[in-house]
């Protein structure tokens, strides 16, 4: 057994995974298990799923995916859930990895870090403002979650993990089946949006962005798939569009045209909910939370259904 898999199927993981999970008072998954349910044969269940990932017969369920409403826009965005044990199985791996995931990533990059956040990188942009960079590349990845293509990522993932039985679980995550109520598919591209290991894969996917502006100079600012590059002039400013394309393409993604665009610091920017004027910088209030709207769930997977729809 590999000392990834070990790290990640021993009891002190496993249960500390399994609190993190139920602090967290996440939905059912496809199963139709709650996490109150799980927790009923708790004991049974974490050694079940400890005992599966150690001999490497683990398989994920489908991911429940299901629409939320969007927070500040019309429309709904999409999650596909995990179910509580793979919830739990992931929170493992994160756990076990975490530190070779956070030893990889460059400075500039804010989001789902702990310690780093929008406040990190609202005080970087201002930093390099207040060195004379007027001038923003507001840039914005076209639908970057749906979007990442496996192969590269599972290349960049085994740099980072040496370890073939840690790297296949990996692979079972990122290449999951989705169950939305009406079919089932696999998917072929993309990091599913709900799932406990999808930032740490979504940073690691665009290292080499940060990587490659770092080693040319940029001042680069990013929090997730989006981010910011501050130059001194309008020109410089345009160039990074071009720069920025092309290491883009070399990843298999677009900048979105109509989120990406120049901003200066005379005329004032938005940019992560912070207002950037020329000498100042107004923080986002807090935002209060909505009420909750009750979850509109596809109806729990059988067996039967699994194996009906599978066929279709």
């Amino acid at each position: 057994m590999s000392n990834l898999i070990e790290q990640i199927s021993k009891t002190d993981t496993i249960n500390s995974a399994w609190q993190r999970v139920s602090e967290n008072h996440g939905c059912r998954g496809s199963d139709g298990v709650t996490i109150d349910r799980f927790g009923l044969s708790l004991e049974q269940n974490l050694s079940s799923l400890s005992q599966s990932i150690r001999s490497g017969n683990y398989y994920p369920y489908p991911l429940l995916r299901f629409p939320i409403p969007k927070r500040k826009a019309k429309g709904s965005r999409f999650l596909s859930v995990p179910t509580v044990r793979d919830r739990v199985a992931q929170a493992a791996a994160f756990l076990a990895t975490k530190d070779i995931f956070e030893a990889e990533f460059e400075d500039v990059s804010h989001a789902y870090r702990e310690g780093r956040g929008v406040l990190t990188a609202v005080a970087e942009i201002k930093k390099w403002r207040d060195k004379g960079y007027r001038y923003v590349l507001d840039a914005d990845i076209e639908a970057y979650f749906d979007n990442v293509p496996h192969d590269l990522l599972l290349q960049k993932l085994g740099k980072l993990l040496p370890d073939p039985p840690a790297l296949h679980l990996f692979e079972k995550w990122i290449k999951v089946e989705v169950y939305d109520g009406m079919r089932i598919w696999k998917l072929d591209k993309g990091i599913p949006q709900g799932s406990v290991v999808s930032p740490v894969l979504a940073n690691l996917f665009l290292d080499e962005l940060d990587e490659t502006l770092m080693s040319l100079d940029k001042k680069l600012v990013r929090y997730a798939d989006d981010f910011v590059i501050l130059s001194k002039s309008e020109a410089e400013a345009q160039e990074n569009v071009e720069l920025t394309d092309m290491i883009l393409e070399d990843l298999k993604l677009d900048l979105n045209p109509l989120k990406t665009k120049i901003e200066s610091f005379d005329k004032g920017f938005k940019f992560l909910g912070a207002i950037f004027l020329y000498n100042d910088v107004y923080l986002p209030f807090p935002e209060k939370r909505p009420e909750q709207q009750p979850l509109k769930l596809p109806p729990p997977l059988s067996l039967m259904r699994y194996l009906e729809l599978r066929n279709k």
